[in-house]
């Protein structure tokens, strides 16, 4: 444990590091904002950032030590409007990874049994298919059909705790994870169908029923798992252009505002929060598959 949180602190250290830099070298330049607004240059001032790296830097962790990273260009405490922006964020990436990868692994399994196998060919076809079209089309269909067609769902917006509203983009943003997921699932089940632990279950008698959803989900489930925290933990860092699409009120959204603004505060706050989400989730990842696999080990 003191090791990973020494492993932890140095990643930290170098985050924190990237998110002020890049931060301040965005809005190093802030006056030009004011350009048509009839500030005089010497009024303007304020607007360039005059500290120093090293000055910023201490002042960003002192910010994370006493909980207070200062305020957003519109006035709202950073740490607030982050923790605002988070439970519509987790909502839609609940959702999405839910629906990605409920669906991949269950038609990725159901195409290896005989009456089903036509199934592999299409669904295989449709994951390719996703993955080379650019995400901002599927939203845009989704959209489209849903909400101008057919009038199910709303365009967009968020309401909290009414799934409604996480469904169209849930959907976009859970398309790529059930391609990825999908394409995986197959090949590992592949694999894992011509081993000679699933030749020996076959011959004790085994229903190909059992061996696919039971015996081969547990020796896939290691990789699959890891796939499925790394999409999460993407998730959860924000998707720009759906919340845009979808005018939804998540991280994905406020990094794009924050941009835009050369709001330095927010944005250097935003890259750190993404960026220990990423670290976090994928060191989980490691530490639950070398448990599965030290478990398969020893029952083997």
């Amino acid at each position: 444990m003191l090791e990973e949180a020494k492993r932890f602190l140095v990643f930290a250290v170098f985050l924190s590091a990237i998110a002020v830099f890049f931060s301040q070298l965005r809005s190093v330049n802030k006056e030009f904002l004011q350009a048509d607004s009839g500030i005089q240059q010497e009024d303007s001032r304020e607007f360039s950032q005059k500290d120093g790296f090293a000055y910023l830097y201490l002042s960003f962790w002192k910010g994370l030590l006493t909980f207070d990273l200062g305020k957003t260009e519109s006035g709202d405490p950073v740490l607030s409007h982050l923790l605002s922006r988070f439970w519509p964020t987790l909502h839609l990436a609940g959702f999405a990874i839910f629906v990605g990868t409920v669906f991949s692994v269950g038609l990725a399994l159901l195409s290896h049994l005989k009456p089903f196998s036509f199934l592999g060919g299409l669904f295989s076809f449709l994951s390719q298919l996703i993955l080379s079209t650019p995400i901002f089309v599927v939203a845009v269909f989704l959209l489209i059909l849903f909400f101008l067609v057919l009038g199910w769902l709303p365009p967009g917006g968020y309401e909290p705790g009414n799934t409604a509203y996480v469904i169209l983009p849930g959907i976009a943003l859970g398309s790529r994870v059930f391609a990825r997921i999908y394409l995986f699932a197959t090949k590992l089940a592949d694999t894992e169908e011509r081993s000679a632990y699933v030749n020996v279950l076959k011959a004790r008698g085994y229903s190909e029923y059992r061996i696919l959803f039971k015996h081969i989900l547990i020796k896939i489930s290691p990789v699959l798992l890891i796939l499925v925290l790394l999409d999460l933990s993407s998730l959860l860092s924000g998707a720009i252009v759906v919340e845009e699409i979808f005018f939804f009120p998540g991280i994905g959204k406020s990094m794009y505002h924050a941009i835009r603004t050369m709001d330095s505060a927010l944005l250097a706050a935003l890259l750190f929060y993404s960026g220990t989400v990423f670290y976090i989730l994928t060191r989980i990842s490691e530490r639950i598959r070398d448990r599965l696999l030290g478990w398969e080990a020893g029952a083997a």
